[in-house]
């Protein structure tokens, strides 16, 4: 990476973390965690994989999950780029089985792309195939990770199908998530609140910066400066311990 690109890099950083998206950043570096590692699923330029890198230390392993070749090149030059020796680049997409998805590229937009059946055909859009597994088995595999302190996925519409892979690990470890969770889809928001009201967690919406508890699926209006995109998901047990 040049010192052009480096500075570049620098920049979008620093604009997600102050302007972008301030208060779930600012959430996120709140967090205190040691050992096992943090979840970064739909990493694409690895925002939250260096800011997660910045803030847990103490041996806490990033894992950075991103199917797009182009996207796990860059997220490999950012990890020599600025010294991200506990970053793991990791080229697959995950989902609620392992094999392999048809993945929906926009041309122009990468940031969009999705395995979701949902994504709108078009002539702008590029299909093809990508390799795919689930949080569980993955982990499975790399029992070192074990346990894992936090996940933050944004994945375009597929994150209940994400987070049904990793039913096992949120039971047995207990990870605090960071989900986008902003989709204007009733079934699909139905879908992730009950699967979370199962595993017995708390979900929160960024209302004005702030976390509000959400007593339901419901969605009262879309993203905007006062309403994050993305949602706090804690397991009950700690939300029980934040409010008292």
């Amino acid at each position: 990476m040049t010192l052009y690109q480096r500075l570049g890099t620098m920049h979008r950083l620093l604009r997600h973390r102050f302007h972008v998206e301030p208060a779930e950043l600012r959430f996120l570096l709140s967090r205190q965690f040691q050992g096992g590692s943090v979840l970064d699923i739909g990493a694409h330029r690895g925002i939250y994989s260096y800011w997660m890198h910045r803030r847990f230390r103490d041996g806490t392993r990033v894992v950075a999950f991103e199917p797009q070749a182009e996207l796990a090149e860059n997220l490999s030059d950012l990890k020599q780029a600025f010294h991200l020796d506990r970053m793991l680049t990791v080229p697959l997409a995950l989902s609620s089985r392992s094999g392999a998805l048809p993945l929906h590229r926009h041309r122009e937009h990468w940031s969009r792309a999705t395995v979701d059946e949902y994504c709108p055909d078009g002539s702008r859009i590029d299909i093809f195939d990508v390799p795919v597994t689930t949080v569980d088995e993955y982990l499975a595999d790399h029992p070192e990770l074990r346990p894992v302190r936090f996940i933050k996925c944004d994945v375009e519409d597929h994150e209940a199908d994400v987070l049904a892979g990793a039913e096992l690990t949120l039971r047995d470890d207990r990870p605090e998530l960071l989900v986008d969770w902003s989709t204007p889809r009733r079934t699909y928001r139905e879908k992730l609140f009950q699967q979370m009201q199962r595993l017995e967690y708390s979900v929160y919406q960024f209302e004005c910066g702030r976390l509000k508890l959400c007593k339901s699926a419901e969605r009262r209006s879309p993203p905007s400066w006062e309403l994050g995109p993305k949602y706090v998901m804690l397991p009950r047990e700690v939300a029980v311990a934040a409010a008292a």
